[in-house]
């Protein structure tokens, strides 16, 4: 009769416990470039878990520590060891094994440890003991056979530095070039900027002059970046702003003013009702003065505007003395 699952896992767990069993396991499996650096007497097996509830099913893990031969600072390394529970292979095993890794290295990164440098993650080797029916095992147990990749872009994935791309650094120049990644790639490098404004109306001016085939993905990007900088960002002349606002065609006047309501509570953007309220009545005014201009009834423009009558009037006044 098969063993149930946690019979193999509470087994080959507690012999490791045994610190003979452990060595002699060390001795015998690990590669004899990193046995013969460690002074395996000194292994401990640890009492946490890194394993996460995804492999739990699948996965047993046992972590132990030991000392570096020769190593006066007596820095400790790592070394995971997995059991595999499952009776049948999985071809997708070294891709489980990095996750686990990762998850390992995550958790040990948040620990506490006066033997670890705090900027630095401790090396581990990863070791599957395997004791399922099919034998040999029939899988790679290379991380790349795990990849559909017939461009070859993982080869080189694990040796080379991780791409980073430091938005800071990326020239204005570079950043107009581009469409729409360079618009917002443009909205997080001036996120922290002392005023916020210039640069979100220059990107607004940019965004609305795009000729793109894609015109909900622009209207997408238009809104979110809106949003955003008003979000995150400082202005320095609410007022000045709003009043810049006005001058802006449709329809980005209106998006602008829509997110700039939206968010006319958050406490950097104490003064933006008032400069909302002010910045209507000058563009009303102004529109107002326009129609004016052409000769417009002010009965018209009083209704166009929305602004009083009386108002309109006044504003009709110096216009028909010039």
């Amino acid at each position: 009769m098969a063993l149930p699952i946690d019979a193999h896992d509470a087994f080959f767990r507690a012999s490791m416990q045994n610190d003979i069993v452990a060595q002699e396991f060390f001795q015998y499996h690990l590669p004899a470039s990193i046995r013969n650096a460690l002074d395996l007497k000194f292994s401990r097996l640890e009492s946490s878990s890194y394993i996460t509830d995804a492999l739990k099913e699948t996965f047993s893990d046992l972590v132990f520590t030991c000392r570096y031969k020769n190593d006066v600072t007596k820095t400790k390394a790592r070394i995971a060891l997995l059991v595999e529970h499952q009776s049948t292979a999985d071809r997708l095993m070294p891709f489980r094994v990095f996750h686990y890794l990762f998850n390992l290295l995550y958790r040990l990164s948040k620990e506490d440890s006066d033997d670890q440098p705090k900027d630095k993650l401790p090396a581990v080797y990863a070791l599957v003991f395997y004791h399922g029916k099919q034998t040999p095992y029939p899988y790679s147990m290379n991380l790349l056979s795990c990849f559909d990749d017939p461009l070859g872009i993982m080869n080189k994935m694990f040796e080379n530095d991780v791409a980073l791309i430091d938005v800071n650094q990326v020239t204005d120049d570079e950043l107009e070039r581009q469409q729409l990644i360079g618009t917002v790639t443009s909205a997080l490098k001036y996120s922290r900027v002392k005023d916020i404004a210039p640069h979100l109306l220059r990107l607004m001016k940019k965004i609305n002059s795009m000729d793109l085939n894609h015109p909900l993905a622009v209207n997408s990007i238009k809104t979110l970046l809106a949003n955003y900088m008003l979000g995150v960002g400082k202005i320095a002349n609410v007022e000045q702003f709003v009043k810049d606002v006005w001058q802006l065609p449709e329809p980005i006047r209106g998006e602008l003013m829509t997110a700039a309501e939206q968010l006319e509570a958050i406490g950097e953007k104490k003064g933006l009702k008032k400069g909302l309220e002010k910045g209507r009545e000058e563009g009303r005014e102004e529109v107002a003065i326009n129609l004016l201009k052409e000769g417009t009834e002010p009965q018209f423009v009083a209704r166009i505007s929305g602004l009083e009558l009386d108002v309109v009037l006044k504003l009709q006044a110096p216009l028909a003395k010039s």
